[in-house]
């Protein structure tokens, strides 16, 4: 087949990358190079009252018009918090839980 289009041919990854992979351009390049993270999923358990709480919290958020939310932004939110706590705190904290 015949380059009409007078474009310098390419190496063999830029063939296999197809189409404009094969064009570098520095925005795009480093766009792709960004490394998206997926959510894990986990089995927890929770004690009713636990559940009731979380479920407390979502309801909270749905009337105060915030985006939608659910049990597991709930869970991720709470680790978020433990995160500014000092180790001592969130051992006295795990310890608290664990005698309910």
């Amino acid at each position: 087949m015949r380059n009409r289009v007078n474009t310098p041919p390419r190496d063999e990854a830029a063939f296999i990358n197809g189409g404009s992979a094969g064009i570098d351009t520095a925005s795009t390049h480093k766009e792709k190079n960004k490394v998206v993270t997926k959510a894990k999923p986990v089995s927890i358990s929770f004690f009713e009252e636990n559940l009731r709480d979380i479920d407390d919290l979502i309801r909270e958020e749905m009337v105060s018009g915030s985006t939608r939310v659910n049990r597991s932004d709930v869970v991720r939110a709470g680790l978020e918090a433990l995160k500014k706590l000092s180790k001592s705190e969130i051992s006295f904290l795990i310890e608290e839980a664990k005698q309910k």
